[in-house]
């Protein structure tokens, strides 16, 4: 195990990522995705992601594990694993400026689709505009088994494949918690099929990857702590909309830095 001062930046970015999980129940990894991979580079930073988020994760899905649509998580599971493991794959034959080509390009992506949603439709319409109120087409089921698919590939290999998987899984759970409990199981399932990948090809044997680790899970625990504790005094809407330009703008960064290393 060792020690570098770039733990304690990634660490400080897992306070921010888990305070954000403790008070909407997602996003840790992907607001953390472009600081992380940044700073320990993707063949330590995917993982690091990975791992970093499961003891959180069983603690939420252990005390929620009686409100469970076991059936959309078996169905989830079964359709996103083709994509993990091809995700792995890619992992395996891209470079290291490729794969962060690729966090930044896919961060920026889920930024833009959330500030879309979150801000831009709400002012443009002058209201909300519940998924209930718009008539379920072929095109709109297509996109939904679309994103699943997709969100598997992104999650296999850069372990940020959530807000495309939520996609599908908004339409299928409608109650709130069945539906936060539900998407808590279907990441420990798959963050946990990705640390024994991980573990096959040799990814966790890295002296880097646990001095990070001994970092960052206190400090992330600190950012977990503090979002359970302020989960009912915050306005949920507000909070994610400044988190949603604050992840636009990090990862057009990372894209923008990346691809300017190519030319």
């Amino acid at each position: 195990m060792v020690f570098e001062f770039n733990y304690i930046l990634v660490g400080l970015m897992q306070i921010v990522g888990f305070f954000v999980q403790g008070c909407t129940g997602f996003g840790c990894t992907v607001i953390a995705a472009s600081v992380t991979n940044g700073f320990l580079g993707t063949e330590i930073g995917v993982p690091y992601g990975t791992l970093i988020t499961l003891p959180f994760l069983l603690y939420l899905g252990i005390t929620g594990i009686k409100d469970v649509s076991w059936k959309d998580l078996g169905k989830i599971v079964v359709l996103c694993l083709p994509g993990l493991f091809i995700g792995n794959y890619l992992t395996s034959i891209i470079s290291e400026t490729q794969a962060r080509i690729g966090i930044g390009a896919m961060v920026t992506f889920i930024a833009t689709m959330n500030i879309y949603k979150c801000i831009i439709k709400p002012l443009v319409l002058k209201h909300e505009v519940s998924d209930e109120d718009v008539p379920d087409t072929p095109i709109r089921i297509a996109v939904r088994y679309g994103a699943l698919l997709l969100g598997g590939i992104v999650h296999g290999a850069f372990n940020i494949g959530g807000p495309l998987i939520t996609v599908y899984t908004i339409a299928a759970v409608k109650q709130k918690e069945k539906f936060r409990n539900t998407m808590t199981w279907v990441w420990i399932v798959l963050n946990s099929i990705n640390a024994v990948n991980f573990y096959n090809a040799g990814r966790l044997a890295s002296p880097e990857l646990w001095g990070s680790l001994a970092v960052g899970v206190p400090m992330a625990g600190v950012g977990f702590y503090f979002g359970m504790r302020y989960l009912a005094k915050i306005n949920r809407e507000q909070f994610l909309r400044v988190v949603y330009v604050v992840l636009f703008i990090i990862g057009a960064d990372m894209l923008i830095r990346n691809l300017m290393v190519l030319f």
